[in-house]
């Protein structure tokens, strides 16, 4: 009998992961951080590339083609940012799991909030420009909206040493 237990225990073992099987909370913020850093950097960039476009559009047809651009840039920048917060891991923290659903998720939001408005700006007639223009501006007014409530804010974290990691470790300054 001992010895059907012991196959037993370690199979709990490896699948426990020797414990509570997370990644060190601080590593794991470390990777967020590193993940996230560049994707904000990314979309400012962007974004500003765009402002400069709009400046010589002259046509809805141009703005459409700047927006769509600078959308699919966003989205695509999303995605590679939630692939590489997914791939932190689970902290180990209490509600570790939760906590990097939670953070997988705001990115997922963001990066469809992206992708819905690349559809409504494709969509969009060009043939009278104030429609255009007016579709276009709801379009980014829905967006910013999604993007505003997808949002993870690290200093209500339940967990007080993810809160004091992502104040103290650099590549989250």
């Amino acid at each position: 009998m001992r010895r059907a237990l012991v196959p037993l225990l370690l199979v709990a073992l490896v699948l426990t992961g020797c414990g509570n099987g997370g990644v060190p909370h601080r590593t794991w913020v470390t990777k967020v951080c590193q993940a996230l850093g560049p994707w904000r950097d990314r979309i400012t960039a962007l974004n500003g590339q765009a402002a400069d476009q709009m400046k010589t559009a002259t046509t809805p047809a141009q703005t459409r083609d700047n927006l769509l651009r600078l959308l699919d840039g966003a989205r695509q920048a999303s995605e590679d940012a939630r692939a590489k917060v997914a791939g932190a891991g689970v902290p180990d923290v209490a509600d570790g799991t939760a906590i990097e659903e939670r953070f997988v998720a705001a990115v997922t939001a963001v990066r469809d909030a992206y992708a819905k408005a690349h559809k409504t700006v494709q969509g969009l007639s060009d043939a009278d420009k104030n429609t255009f223009y007016a579709g276009v501006g709801t379009a980014m007014d829905a967006l910013n909206k999604e993007y505003g409530n997808a949002g993870v804010d690290a200093r209500k974290l339940a967990s007080a040493d993810l809160r004091k990691d992502f104040d103290e470790v650099p590549a989250c300054a």
